[in-house]
Formats: C-alpha cells, sequence, structure tokens
C-alpha cells in the first residue's frame, strides 16, 4: 500500500507496457528535473542578482504541456484519474461492469478525437513556422511530442476496454 494514497495499491505492469511506463516515468523526471533547475535558476537571478534567467516563464509552460501529457498513458492504464461517483453505491456488480466498459469506450474515443485535433493542430504550427516569444523556439516539436503522449493514452484506454474488470 502507498501511505500517501490509502486504498490505492501500487501497481506493477509487466512487458511492453512496463517498457512504456519506464521510459514515460523517466520523461517526466527528467522534465520535473529540467522544469526545478530553471524555476531556481530564475528565482536565484530575479531577486540575489536582478537578472532573471530569459525565457524561464516560457520553457516552464513548454515542458509543463509535456510532463502532464507524457503523465496521461500511465493514469489512463492504470483507471486513476479523478472520479466522482455518484451512483456508484446504487449500482450492482453487472451495472458496475457496464458503466465502466461504458466508460472505457467513451474515453477510447474522447482520447481519439483529441489525438487527432492536437495532430493536426501540431501539423499547422509546423506549417506556420510558430516559435516561441522569448525563446524563439519551435512550438510545433512539443505539439507533436503531446499529440504522440495523448495517442499512446488512446491505446491505453482501448486495451482498457477490452481488459477484465478491476476488483
Amino acid at each position: 500500500m502507498n501511505d500517501d494514497l490509502p486504498g490505492m495499491e501500487l501497481v506493477r505492469s509487466r512487458g511492453v507496457v512496463r517498457v512504456v511506463e519506464t521510459i514515460l516515468d523517466t520523461a517526466c523526471v527528467v522534465i520535473l528535473v529540467l522544469m526545478t533547475g530553471i524555476t531556481t535558476v530564475d528565482v536565484i537571478g530575479r531577486y540575489v542578482f536582478h537578472a532573471p534567467l530569459l525565457g524561464a516563464y516560457e520553457a516552464s509552460e513548454l515542458l509543463l504541456g509535456v510532463l502532464i501529457f507524457a503523465a496521461l498513458p500511465r493514469v489512463t492504464w492504470h483507471q486513476q484519474h479523478l472520479t466522482v461517483s455518484l451512483i456508484d453505491a446504487w449500482l450492482g456488480p453487472m451495472a458496475r461492469r457496464i458503466q465502466q466498459f461504458v466508460i472505457n469506450v467513451t474515453s477510447t474515443v474522447m482520447l481519439a478525437v483529441l489525438t487527432v485535433y492536437l495532430w493536426n493542430h501540431a501539423n499547422e504550427l509546423a506549417g506556420y513556422g510558430d516559435m516561441s516569444n522569448a525563446l524563439q523556439v519551435p512550438i510545433a516539436p512539443f505539439a507533436y511530442i503531446i499529440a504522440i503522449m495523448t495517442g499512446i493514452a488512446t491505446l491505453a484506454a482501448l486495451l482498457q476496454v477490452f481488459r477484465s474488470p478491476r476488483r
């Protein structure tokens, strides 16, 4: 049991899923370390040397977007999204299985639609050659990464449709 989240079991995946999770976890850690370093240098520069780090806010914004979407496939695979249980107490076991199936199918469809829209948006950004204001880095690669992460989450949601329900 995880003491931070009572009642929530730590789950270890196997096979290809574990490899993908390890890659995504590593990416999340690297991004968090980068964001921490950028923020630390910016704050010290701003308040000690009166010289903030150029583009720190912009870099944090771009990295935060990637961080959120890099965590999405894992959260989707383990079905650990935030939920509100309004009717669960009134549902029997069969109705709960049907409810979970409908939720998984809906999540798959919505994530697939979001993936397509994000990919098209990334194509538009690449076509326009959009650059960030302060750092002058292209935004399209970040948008493509976000679209790919959403695609992986779509695959995770799709696999949940065919997985046996959790107890």
